[in-house]
């Protein structure tokens, strides 16, 4: 039994390490990055619900090429929801096409495209799994998400799932709602809107709402309460919140319904929306300033981690780290700096394959993946008789093969080998 639990967490190590030497360096052509929401309403039918689906690609995220006088892209989604016990309850397919008449659209970071499809389902639990296919490049990028369907008819008081909005615009007494699909605001942006719906059965004479925004510590930044006088079984509501105060962070929206029944009880109910605030021209995975402070502790200077890790305040800290990046920046009369994206894009990975009971990043192989990228060669011995696991990374550039041995056989590879002379010729600076 020993033996077979050793094997099986030698194994999933393992795998988890195990296409290391495949990850190729960032761009913006590797894997066309996405974004995906999935929100339910109720549906005509009483006994399903409707989800509505956003797909949100970026314009720089897909390859143009020039056809006459313009630029077109084309790419292929696919989308299935899938129940619990793995079956796929629906699967929708279908192309889309982009085209532009200046090139330079398809660089622009606010550009994108945005296409919505909507399915009627029982309510339950499911993941939702879209393909994006660029046709062009041929470059596959995958997103799962996980989806919660209510049953909109169950009770006498719903609230349907909580709509992040980027704006709403006016035709008449019709409104147009463009959602937020990415759930990131810039810092720079004042103000933002949620859009949801109530459904009640019973009579009300007026519904309290109240709306809190809570920071990644739990710590309340919002708290509001309104009251609404519905109007028939469904009211929708659009409401606007000021962002001016939201530093960089990941946060969340509660929307807590409350009414009073016939018989005098008080009924409640809630949903929850998360979102995250980021800086224009920063890579969206870096949603915590002090984090990524200290990841850059691998390539800054004792000096510079110390001014940047000691600031007094966001504001300092933020411009010393934008100084920090702007000094390493390879195009610095462009609006990326391909150093800071590919440095935090290992980042991500490896806390994606290498963590435990640690963040990726501070392990062993995440700092020499995070230093000198993926291996040339990778050399795995997870069951040799009479010695710990181990791997051998070779890194052909700097002529050097890196040995990490996992002493306690739970995956925590440890770094055997010195660095000292590869870190000298870093190109990273």
């Amino acid at each position: 039994m020993k033996f077979f639990f050793l094997f099986l967490t030698a194994l999933f190590f393992t795998q988890s390490y195990a296409q290391v030497e495949s990850r190729k360096p960032f761009s913006q052509f590797d894997y066309p990055q996405f974004y995906v929401d999935a929100m339910s309403f109720a549906a005509d039918d009483s006994a399903a619900s409707r989800v509505d689906l956003y797909i949100q690609v970026p314009y720089d995220q897909l390859q143009f090429v020039k056809e006459q006088n313009q630029y077109a892209a084309r790419y292929e989604i696919q989308v299935n929801i899938i129940a619990g016990d793995h079956s796929s309850i629906t699967e929708k397919l279908w192309n889309e096409e982009v085209r532009v008449n200046d090139f330079s659209l398809t660089q622009k970071k606010s550009a994108y495209n945005l296409t919505q499809r909507s399915v009627v389902i029982s309510p339950g639990s499911y993941t939702v799994r879209t393909q994006i296919r660029d046709l062009e490049s041929k470059k596959t990028s995958v997103n799962q998400r996980p989806l919660i369907v209510d049953n909109y008819s169950a009770g006498s008081l719903c609230i349907s799932d909580v709509m992040l909005v980027n704006r709403v615009t006016a035709e008449g007494e019709k409104r147009n709602i463009v959602p937020n699909v990415s759930g990131t605001l810039e810092d720079k942006v004042n103000a933002f809107y949620v859009f949801f719906e109530i459904y009640h059965a019973a009579a009300r004479e007026s519904l309290q709402v109240r709306y809190t925004v809570r920071d990644a510590k739990g710590k309340l930044k919002f708290n509001q309460v309104q009251h609404y006088l519905p109007k028939g079984s469904k009211t929708q509501l659009i409401t606007k919140f000021d962002s001016i105060n939201y530093t960089v962070g990941t946060y969340t929206l509660s929307v807590e319904l409350s009414a009073v029944s016939s018989t005098g009880e008080i009924v409640t109910v809630a949903k929850q929306k998360k979102f995250s605030v980021h800086w224009f021209g920063v890579p969206l995975n870096i949603t915590d300033l002090d984090l990524a402070v200290k990841q850059t502790r691998y390539i800054a200077t004792v000096k510079e981690f110390d001014a940047m890790n000691d600031a007094p305040n966001e504001e300092e800290k933020r411009k010393l780290f934008e100084a920090f990046w702007k000094k390493r920046d390879p195009s610095p009369d462009t609006k990326r700096n391909e150093n800071m994206e590919e440095y935090f894009s290992r980042v991500a990975y490896a806390n994606e394959h290498f963590s435990h009971y640690q963040a990726g990043w501070k392990t062993d192989m995440g700092m020499v993946f995070i230093l000198f990228g993926a291996p040339d060669n990778v050399e795995r011995h997870p069951f040799d008789i009479d010695t710990k696991p181990y791997e051998l990374w070779s890194y052909y550039e700097y002529n050097r093969t890196l040995l990490f041995i996992d002493e306690s056989g739970f995956g925590d590879y440890r770094l055997d080998s010195p660095i000292g002379d590869m870190l000298q010729r870093l190109k990273i600076e």
